[in-house]
């Protein structure tokens, strides 16, 4: 009955200067014209929308839990999780505008390329890449 998520509403302290963040280091492109005191639309290459809202509060998106430490202690998690064709690419971009990023790509098997970011509002992401062979 459920298809896909089509959309994710992202809390931003500033939807201008995100939205030049998210074009510029992620590569989405922004959908519509900005207009003062509302949010931005970010479409990805395939077309999931990001909506950048603003947020007095700035509560960033990401939860604690135990379920995906070893030791079961706390692991700062990531609601989302985005696919690229160009995680070599991305990891590269993170760093160099200087965004929280794991040093390192995690190669997780069939799981394939992996790595976990930030946006510069503390927003928590996870990307991945299909491993070359599925069957790895």
């Amino acid at each position: 009955m459920i298809k896909r998520i089509e959309c994710a509403y992202v809390p931003v302290s500033n939807v201008e200067k995100s939205a030049a963040w998210y074009e510029q280091v992620l590569g989405m492109r922004l959908r519509s014209p900005l207009e003062p005191g509302r949010g931005a639309i970010m479409e990805m290459e395939e077309g999931g929308w990001l909506f950048l809202l603003p947020s007095p509060d700035m509560t960033p998106l990401t939860f604690s839990t135990t379920a995906w430490a070893e030791d079961g202690q706390d692991f700062e998690m990531f609601p989302l999780c985005f696919e690229t064709d160009k995680i070599h690419n991305l990891h590269a971009s993170l760093k160099e505008a200087g965004a929280w990023v794991e040093q390192e790509l995690r190669n997780e098997g069939s799981c394939g390329l992996q790595l976990n970011f930030k946006d510069p509002d503390g927003n928590k992401y996870q990307a991945w890449q299909q491993p070359a062979n599925p069957a790895e």
